[in-house]
Protein backbone atom coordinates (compact mmCIF):
# COMPACT_ATOMS: atom_id res chain seq x y z
CA UNK A 1 0.00 0.00 0.00
CA UNK A 2 2.84 2.42 0.73
CA UNK A 3 4.30 1.72 -2.72
CA UNK A 4 0.87 2.18 -4.34
CA UNK A 5 0.39 5.49 -2.53
CA UNK A 6 3.89 6.70 -3.43
CA UNK A 7 3.02 6.16 -7.09
CA UNK A 8 -0.20 8.09 -6.49
CA UNK A 9 1.56 11.02 -4.81
CA UNK A 10 4.19 11.29 -7.53
CA UNK A 11 1.66 11.28 -10.37
CA UNK A 12 -0.52 13.79 -8.51
CA UNK A 13 2.50 16.11 -8.23
CA UNK A 14 3.34 15.69 -11.92
CA UNK A 15 -0.20 16.23 -13.23
CA UNK A 16 -1.32 18.92 -10.78
CA UNK A 17 1.93 20.83 -10.25
CA UNK A 18 4.21 19.68 -13.09
CA UNK A 19 7.02 18.32 -10.94
CA UNK A 20 8.23 15.02 -9.48
CA UNK A 21 8.27 14.77 -5.71
CA UNK A 22 8.92 11.17 -4.70
CA UNK A 23 12.42 10.79 -6.16
CA UNK A 24 15.09 13.38 -6.76
CA UNK A 25 17.78 12.27 -9.20
CA UNK A 26 16.16 14.40 -11.90
CA UNK A 27 15.58 17.26 -9.47
CA UNK A 28 19.25 17.33 -8.52
CA UNK A 29 20.10 17.57 -12.22
CA UNK A 30 17.49 20.32 -12.70
CA UNK A 31 18.91 22.20 -9.73
CA UNK A 32 22.40 22.15 -11.26
CA UNK A 33 21.03 23.35 -14.61
CA UNK A 34 18.96 26.09 -12.96
CA UNK A 35 21.91 27.37 -10.95
CA UNK A 36 24.18 27.21 -13.99
CA UNK A 37 21.66 29.24 -16.03
CA UNK A 38 21.13 31.80 -13.30
CA UNK A 39 17.52 30.69 -12.63
CA UNK A 40 17.78 31.30 -8.92
CA UNK A 41 14.05 31.14 -8.17
CA UNK A 42 13.79 27.70 -9.78
CA UNK A 43 16.94 26.58 -8.01
CA UNK A 44 15.51 27.75 -4.68
CA UNK A 45 12.25 25.87 -5.29
CA UNK A 46 14.05 22.61 -6.13
CA UNK A 47 16.44 23.03 -3.20
CA UNK A 48 13.46 23.53 -0.87
CA UNK A 49 11.80 20.35 -2.16
CA UNK A 50 15.04 18.43 -1.68
CA UNK A 51 15.36 19.87 1.81
CA UNK A 52 11.83 18.83 2.78
CA UNK A 53 12.42 15.28 1.51
CA UNK A 54 15.70 15.20 3.45
CA UNK A 55 13.93 16.48 6.58
CA UNK A 56 11.26 13.80 6.32
CA UNK A 57 13.87 11.06 5.99
CA UNK A 58 15.84 12.53 8.88
CA UNK A 59 12.74 12.44 11.11
CA UNK A 60 12.20 8.79 10.19
CA UNK A 61 15.83 8.01 10.98
CA UNK A 62 15.51 9.68 14.37
CA UNK A 63 12.31 7.78 15.19
CA UNK A 64 13.34 4.35 13.91
CA UNK A 65 16.91 4.29 15.18
CA UNK A 66 17.06 1.69 17.96
CA UNK A 67 13.32 1.95 18.69
CA UNK A 68 12.37 -1.68 18.18
CA UNK A 69 9.78 -1.69 20.97
CA UNK A 70 7.65 0.94 19.24
CA UNK A 71 7.60 -0.31 15.66
CA UNK A 72 3.84 -0.82 15.37
CA UNK A 73 3.09 2.67 16.68
CA UNK A 74 5.69 4.20 14.35
CA UNK A 75 4.44 2.29 11.31
CA UNK A 76 0.94 3.61 12.02
CA UNK A 77 1.80 7.16 13.04
CA UNK A 78 3.98 8.20 10.11
CA UNK A 79 1.38 7.66 7.34
CA UNK A 80 -1.26 9.15 9.68
CA UNK A 81 0.88 12.26 10.17
CA UNK A 82 1.38 12.71 6.44
CA UNK A 83 -2.27 12.07 5.61
CA UNK A 84 -3.49 14.50 8.28
CA UNK A 85 -1.01 17.20 7.26
CA UNK A 86 -1.97 16.83 3.60
CA UNK A 87 -5.67 17.08 4.52
CA UNK A 88 -5.08 20.23 6.58
CA UNK A 89 -3.02 21.98 3.94
CA UNK A 90 -5.54 21.07 1.24
CA UNK A 91 -8.43 22.55 3.20
CA UNK A 92 -6.65 25.64 4.52
CA UNK A 93 -4.75 26.53 1.36
CA UNK A 94 -4.43 25.13 -2.13
CA UNK A 95 -1.19 27.01 -2.72
CA UNK A 96 0.85 24.73 -4.94
CA UNK A 97 4.19 25.46 -3.24
CA UNK A 98 2.86 24.55 0.21
CA UNK A 99 1.18 21.38 -1.02
CA UNK A 100 4.31 20.30 -2.88
CA UNK A 101 6.51 20.84 0.16
CA UNK A 102 4.11 18.79 2.30
CA UNK A 103 4.18 16.04 -0.32
CA UNK A 104 8.00 16.11 -0.42
CA UNK A 105 8.13 15.90 3.38
CA UNK A 106 5.70 12.96 3.35
CA UNK A 107 7.70 11.10 0.74
CA UNK A 108 10.85 11.60 2.80
CA UNK A 109 9.07 10.28 5.90
CA UNK A 110 7.87 7.27 3.94
CA UNK A 111 11.12 6.47 2.21
CA UNK A 112 12.97 6.64 5.49
CA UNK A 113 10.56 4.20 7.15
CA UNK A 114 12.49 1.14 8.30
CA UNK A 115 10.94 -1.88 6.57
CA UNK A 116 12.80 -5.13 5.93
CA UNK A 117 11.65 -8.18 4.00
CA UNK A 118 13.96 -11.15 4.53
CA UNK A 119 16.96 -8.88 5.19
CA UNK A 120 16.22 -6.58 2.22
CA UNK A 121 15.68 -2.92 3.14
CA UNK A 122 12.52 -1.76 1.38
CA UNK A 123 12.19 1.67 -0.22
CA UNK A 124 8.71 2.56 -1.42
CA UNK A 125 8.82 5.98 -3.08
CA UNK A 126 10.93 5.42 -6.19
CA UNK A 127 11.62 2.50 -8.49
CA UNK A 128 14.94 3.24 -10.21
CA UNK A 129 16.89 0.94 -7.91
CA UNK A 130 14.22 -1.73 -8.17
CA UNK A 131 14.51 -1.78 -11.95
CA UNK A 132 18.21 -2.54 -11.57
CA UNK A 133 17.63 -5.08 -8.81
CA UNK A 134 14.85 -6.87 -10.73
CA UNK A 135 17.03 -7.09 -13.82
CA UNK A 136 20.01 -8.35 -11.79
CA UNK A 137 17.87 -11.03 -10.12
CA UNK A 138 16.44 -12.10 -13.47
CA UNK A 139 19.94 -12.43 -14.88
CA UNK A 140 20.91 -14.58 -11.91
CA UNK A 141 17.82 -16.75 -12.43
CA UNK A 142 18.73 -17.24 -16.08
CA UNK A 143 22.15 -18.46 -14.91
CA UNK A 144 20.39 -21.07 -12.77
CA UNK A 145 20.22 -19.34 -9.37
CA UNK A 146 16.57 -20.04 -8.56
CA UNK A 147 17.00 -18.62 -5.06
CA UNK A 148 16.79 -15.16 -6.64
CA UNK A 149 13.21 -15.73 -7.83
CA UNK A 150 11.59 -14.35 -4.69
CA UNK A 151 13.67 -11.17 -5.01
CA UNK A 152 12.67 -10.80 -8.66
CA UNK A 153 9.02 -11.24 -7.64
CA UNK A 154 9.36 -8.64 -4.87
CA UNK A 155 11.04 -6.05 -7.06
CA UNK A 156 8.82 -6.69 -10.07
CA UNK A 157 5.68 -6.65 -7.96
CA UNK A 158 6.70 -3.36 -6.35
CA UNK A 159 7.29 -1.76 -9.75
CA UNK A 160 3.88 -2.92 -10.95
CA UNK A 161 2.12 -1.66 -7.81
CA UNK A 162 3.83 1.74 -8.09
CA UNK A 163 2.68 1.91 -11.72
CA UNK A 164 -0.91 0.98 -10.82
CA UNK A 165 -0.94 3.64 -8.09
CA UNK A 166 0.15 6.23 -10.61
CA UNK A 167 -2.30 5.03 -13.24
CA UNK A 168 -5.21 5.16 -10.79
CA UNK A 169 -4.27 8.71 -9.83
CA UNK A 170 -3.99 9.78 -13.46
CA UNK A 171 -7.61 8.70 -13.94
CA UNK A 172 -8.71 10.46 -10.76
CA UNK A 173 -7.01 13.73 -11.71
CA UNK A 174 -8.76 13.61 -15.08
CA UNK A 175 -12.18 13.45 -13.39
CA UNK A 176 -11.83 15.36 -10.11
CA UNK A 177 -8.62 17.40 -10.40
CA UNK A 178 -7.01 18.61 -7.20
CA UNK A 179 -9.66 16.84 -5.09
CA UNK A 180 -7.55 13.76 -5.77
CA UNK A 181 -5.35 14.92 -2.87
CA UNK A 182 -8.29 14.40 -0.50
CA UNK A 183 -8.55 10.77 -1.56
CA UNK A 184 -4.79 10.22 -1.24
CA UNK A 185 -4.76 11.77 2.24
CA UNK A 186 -7.75 9.65 3.24
CA UNK A 187 -6.04 6.49 2.03
CA UNK A 188 -2.96 7.29 4.13
CA UNK A 189 -5.17 7.71 7.19
CA UNK A 190 -7.03 4.48 6.42
CA UNK A 191 -3.74 2.63 6.00
CA UNK A 192 -2.55 3.97 9.34
CA UNK A 193 -5.70 2.73 11.07
CA UNK A 194 -5.37 -0.68 9.42
CA UNK A 195 -1.75 -1.03 10.52
CA UNK A 196 -2.53 -0.03 14.09
CA UNK A 197 -5.63 -2.14 14.63
CA UNK A 198 -5.19 -5.16 12.37
CA UNK A 199 -1.68 -5.63 11.00
CA UNK A 200 0.76 -7.73 13.04
CA UNK A 201 4.11 -6.00 13.38
CA UNK A 202 6.90 -8.01 14.95
CA UNK A 203 9.42 -6.07 17.01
Amino acid sequence: MLTFLAGAVNIAAILLFETTISHHTGNLSKAAIALGNGQFALFGFIALALGMFFLGSMISGYLFYDRTGELKLLYASLPASFGLLLFMMYFFTQESLILLMVMALGMGLQNGTFIRVRSILIRTTHMTGYLTDAAFSLGAILRGNTHEFWKFSLYGGSILIFFVGGLSTAWLVTFIGIKTLEIIAGLYLALSAFIYFFYPVSD
